[in-house]
């Protein structure tokens, strides 16, 4: 489900599936139709299970601060799907991205509806003409929908085992999905990948004969986005700012991108005393852990937990309950949702509740950091209920 993308195609009476279906016969099929635009401007690719979009966001942020132009389709969305499709970090206005849907409505290829979103990007993107476009793939890399690109260099931050009903079970498996944004002759940047995982890379990257490129550790250096993890992804995006600007680079200009750089979702400060962050797999909750015991010591928290069921939210639970020991677990709809009752059957801690979506939050004791995390698509729908959710929140 793409927030906010059935207001579009009701206006302009286009059909497509909400299934996911991994191809590139469809995108490229469709693509044609409306001129091929992702064959016009100069790409950056990513494909991960974790560090993608803080990437992403370090990198524009870089590109921005040497005075060049950047678009940036990210998945998912932040509060709907016009911050999927961001110009120097403005999302799409409702008009723009109007005109794209007008002119995809034509198109007689079906598609899904990441895949009509994906070829609206690139119809923006191709008006626009932004100096660079960061592509963020949605699931995978070989078989997504973003994957008809020929990007001047491939990123890839991290593999670990993620969607295993598309994308397989082993990290072998899910590393020949991830590595399949490698382009020949293009280098790829890679984070600290396990050792199967970079074997995967390194023999595609042979083949193409495409530079594996492995990040320097991070020099002392203030970044925007909070967390020891993002060490590595301002890394990743420091060394692929230095390929895409060569001679231009600039070390202070890139010091004041990665200062400057904010993501929604991203441990962040929402209200005071309320944070919400997008952690909804082993890596990702591994990380939050890490950046609450680093930028909250002694403090109290309460967690405020819904998750999709295909994920490891017992492995989820088991993490969280080492720094809290207050849990709310939310019911929120969706088809993927994990019904909060099972979360509060799971949980160890003797301070949980359940509450609806549109419930009001319990009163927080002003001593506690309230962390609501989970589901990036949770957080997508709170963040548009923010207002009523927390109307009596105490800090």
């Amino acid at each position: 489900m793409i927030i906010g993308l059935e207001q579009y195609k009701n206006k302009w009476n286009i059909h497509t599936d909400s299934a996911i279906l991994p191809g590139l016969d469809a995108i490229t099929a469709a693509l044609e139709e409306l001129g091929n635009p992702h064959q016009t401007g100069t790409f950056i690719h990513l494909a991960g299970t974790n560090g993608k979009g803080s990437t992403a966001a370090f990198l524009s942020a870089i590109l921005q601060a040497h005075g060049r132009s950047v678009g940036n389709f990210y998945s998912p969305c932040i509060q709907d799907l016009h911050d999927q499709i961001q110009i120097n970090g403005t999302p799409v206005s409702s008009e723009e991205l109007g005109w794209a849907m007008q002119k995809l409505s034509v198109v007689k290829t079906p598609l899904t509806d990441f895949e009509l979103l994906t070829a609206a990007a690139f119809v923006i993107f191709r008006k626009q003409a932004p100096d660079f476009a960061i592509i963020e793939a949605g699931m995978g890399g070989m078989l997504d929908s973003t994957n008809v690109i020929d990007p001047e260099i491939a990123i890839i931050p991290s593999i670990s085992i993620d969607h295993t009903n598309f994308l397989g079970n082993t990290i072998e498996e899910i590393a020949r999905h991830k590595a399949g944004i490698i382009k020949k002759w293009k280098p790829v940047v890679v984070g600290d990948l396990p050792k199967e995982a970079m074997n995967i890379v390194r023999e595609k990257a042979d083949r193409l004969h495409s530079e594996v490129i492995e990040p320097s550790k991070l020099a002392d250096v203030r970044l925007g986005l909070k967390g020891p993890h993002q060490q590595k992804n301002a890394a990743l995006a420091l060394e692929a700012s230095k390929e895409l600007l060569g001679l231009e680079f600039d070390e202070e200009k890139a010091q004041l991108g990665l200062s400057s750089t904010t993501l929604a979702y991203r441990f962040e400060k929402i209200l005071p005393g309320v944070i919400f962050d997008g952690a909804h797999n082993k890596a990702s909750i591994d990380a939050l852990v890490e950046t609450v015991k680093e930028t909250l010591p002694g403090r109290p928290i309460h967690i405020v937990m819904g998750i999709f069921k295909d994920k490891d939210y017992v492995y989820a639970l088991r993490q969280l309950e080492t720094i809290s020991d207050h849990f709310t677990f939310i019911n929120f709809e969706n088809e993927r949702a994990l019904p909060a009752k099972t979360l509060f059957e799971e949980s160890r801690s003797k301070r949980k509740t359940i509450t609806n979506l549109y419930d009001i939050l319990p009163v927080n004791d002003r001593k506690e950091e309230t962390i609501v995390t989970g589901s990036l698509f949770l957080l997508a729908v709170l963040r548009n209920y923010t207002d009523s959710f927390f109307q009596y929140y105490q800090c």
